[in-house]
């Protein structure tokens, strides 16, 4: 039975044995016990899920309680008969500081016990056989003295042997390495944590500090592409995932190939681009340019995956590319326009579920046309309650306390120069990226992990406030969301609505993520001189769906 299925049901079963503590109504109460009855009844599968899903909607303090337990898993350390699969976590082990010039160790395993203070996952089956999970770990500032990839064997019963890498560093500093685990036989991520190492002439021994990260799912995906791309001192390092996946270092991509990008679509977003065929066959160009940027390697064992892939993740930090127009030579329409491309991010484990639940809605002190009514019809669509917020200081007391399930922007953006301070502007002042640092610093939103849609109707020329590139995506999700969507470049405001009502109308029907920002940008795709169906970027767990997305 697939994970997913199992954890759903065996939600449904504690709610149904709780019901009189979970919902206060007695009559909603007994006819939620009997939608969940029901549904339990059904052959497992996806219609039985969506049934469950929808029984917990029945009542809005048992859908939170229902979320929560789904990421909270709340099950025993050890598993028995009929109870939870025991929770699992990436754990690591790193000294918190070291010397100039010597080597140190990173331990790493996968394990049941996350230490204090962890927060557990959902529960997973794993099979008798076992699974191999690999470890990657990168930095663009530390050597890595040992291999870059292990493999660690995880079973049902008990804990595997962990692995150890051997980090250096020849110059003072504080220095980061990112972790992320694989599993072997295809996928995106299944968890990721950035650790941090002070190194100085004055470094005394102390023990090594434990941090831990949940682990998401143990299933693979073989028809996705995972690519691995991390700061290097001289570029990036590219490692295509997998047992005997390549990797390879390349240099930068200039700066002003990007600046030169992002104006031939931003003037095509505008209308001022020229014929649709000539957009189009800029746009080719560029995408052609930035796939040279792989190395070689890398670029011909990637476009021989994508000829048979269900999905393209890159897993970066490295934001300011913009990975959805890569296109190979060879081919006549991008990699995004056959198949979902999704990121991911080292800083947070994306979510597997997303409760769109007390919603927040936001479009600023001058809306672009249609914005409201974009609102209206999200919420509407949703069905859930929902809160408009217009100052930026509301907006950050909500981010910060974390108490909602959907942040949805529709409003402008500006870029800042001499007649503009940048960012949305509010009633009491502009909402920046800075403001989000103390969220990010206490991962406020990692509670309820919600979704993030940035549909700003016009991000910047390579400005430093761009949606993406300026750091609005990398804040929400390093604060904790879930999953987050904005835009690379200008958007035309009426086609950035319906991608907005195409992808929550997928979501809504069942769809999982890469799938809803897939249908979404094909949406926009008749038009070859609007580039805003290639500017959408979508972080997030490909497979992740949303509870409140069950229908009859």
């Amino acid at each position: 039975m697939p994970d997913d299925t199992w954890t759903l049901r065996w939600v449904a079963e504690q709610v149904r044995a709780r019901l009189g503590e979970l919902v206060a109504d007695a009559e909603t109460a007994a006819r939620i016990d009997k939608l969940l009855a029901e549904a339990l009844a059904r052959p497992p599968g996806p219609l039985a899920d969506l049934a469950i899903a929808r029984a917990l909607r029945g009542d809005p303090a048992l859908e939170r309680w229902a979320m929560e337990t789904v990421r909270a898993a709340e099950s025993r350390p050890r598993a028995e008969p009929g109870s939870a699969p025991p929770v699992r976590y990436l754990t690591t082990s790193l000294p918190r500081q070291a010397r100039p010039g010597t080597r140190f160790p990173l331990h790493v395993t996968i394990s049941r016990d996350g230490g204090p203070g962890s927060v557990p996952t959902r529960p997973f089956p794993v099979p008798e056989r076992g699974v191999d999970v690999l470890v990657t770990v990168a930095s663009p500032t530390l050597s890595i003295e040992s291999d870059a990839v292990h493999v660690v064997r995880v079973h049902p019963g008990d804990d595997p042997d962990g692995v150890v890498f051997v980090l250096g560093a020849a110059e003072e500093g504080r220095h980061e390495v990112t972790v992320r685990a694989f599993v072997d036989g295809g996928g995106s991520q299944i968890a990721a944590i950035v650790r941090t190492v002070l190194v100085t002439d004055s470094a005394s021994y102390a023990p090594p500090h434990r941090l831990t990260a949940r682990v998401e799912h143990l299933a693979p995906r073989p028809g996705e592409v995972a690519l691995q791309v991390d700061r290097h001192r001289d570029g990036y390092a590219f490692r295509l995932v997998g047992r005997d996946g390549p990797t390879a270092t390349a240099g930068s991509v200039p700066r002003g190939l990007l600046a030169d990008l992002l104006r031939t679509v931003n003037a095509a977003a505008r209308g001022t681009g020229g014929q649709p065929a000539a957009v189009r066959g800029e746009l080719a160009g560029y995408g052609t340019l930035l796939w040279r940027a792989l190395p070689p390697e890398i670029g011909r064992e990637v476009e021989a995956r994508l000829a048979t892939a269900t999905g393209l993740t890159i897993c970066s930090d490295v934001s300011e590319l913009p990975w959805e127009l890569l296109l190979p030579p060879t081919w006549d329409e991008f990699p995004a326009e056959r198949l979902a491309v999704m990121r991911q991010t080292g800083g947070h484990s994306p979510a597997r579920s997303l409760a769109l639940s007390d919603a927040v809605f936001v479009h600023g002190r001058n809306p672009p046309t249609g914005a409201v009514a974009e609102i209206r019809q999200v919420n509407a669509g949703l069905d859930v309650p929902g809160a408009l917020v217009t100052s930026a200081q509301e907006l950050l007391r909500r981010i910060e306390r974390g108490d909602f399930g959907l942040l949805h922007l529709a409003c402008h953006q500006d870029q800042p120069g001499a007649d503009s301070d940048g960012g949305v502007a509010m009633d009491d002042g502009r909402f920046r990226p800075v403001a989000l640092a103390r969220a990010a610093a206490r991962g406020s939103l990692r509670a309820r992990c919600p979704l993030v849609f940035f549909n700003a109707c016009r991000s910047v020329d390579g400005g430093s406030y761009d949606t993406l590139m300026g750091g609005w995506a990398n804040e929400f999700v390093r604060a904790g969301a879930g999953a987050f969507v904005g835009s690379t470049w200008a958007v035309r405001t009426e086609s950035a609505h319906r991608y907005a009502d195409r992808f929550y109308a997928e979501l809504r029907g069942g769809a999982p993520l890469a799938a809803a920002s897939f249908a979404a940008r094909r949406e926009l795709l008749a038009d070859p001189g609007d580039p805003t169906g290639l500017a959408y970027a979508v972080y997030g767990d490909p497979q992740a769906t949303i509870l409140t997305g069950a229908t009859a």
